[in-house]
């Protein structure tokens, strides 16, 4: 629980990396995120489906999905992130997500989708990332 809290308090910070659009924007992304922890696969998603839920929550805000069911296409979506920064989209070879705070280890935290099969929070190194994204309108 306190790691739920301590993210949400976190993103409410003001993102440097973005105007106040892509705040705004980012911050749905990670409270619809959020507000689904412990939902499963959705239908229509492949077996490997964290690309294809990150996808589908952009389209559900009116965000510009990227049309891809793969993690590394994320790389090439919207525009370059601030390394870290709560509200970007970490993207790694075989993973994607939002990172939403920090973990006490220095790693971030982030949501996504099938991580233990459902959508949920996960520490990772961000050395992992091959890209920061930012979430971008039509």
């Amino acid at each position: 629980m306190r790691m739920i809290l301590s993210a949400v308090l976190a993103a409410v910070a003001f993102f440097s990396f973005a105007g106040a659009g892509q705040t705004r924007d980012a911050q749905s992304v990670i409270n619809t995120m959020l507000a689904e922890l412990g939902e499963r696969r959705p239908q229509g998603c492949p077996s490997r489906w964290c690309a294809c839920y990150m996808d589908t929550v952009l389209a559900r805000l009116g965000l510009q999905p990227h049309g891809t069911n793969k993690a590394r296409d994320f790389a090439s979506y919207g525009n370059e992130a601030e390394p870290g920064a709560v509200g970007a989209i970490m993207v790694m070879s075989n993973h994607v997500g939002v990172v939403v705070g920090e973990c006490d280890n220095g790693h971030v935290q982030i949501v996504s989708g099938n991580y233990s099969n459902q959508v949920a929070l996960g520490c990772y190194n961000p050395s992992r990332a091959i890209a920061w994204r930012v979430p971008v309108r039509h």
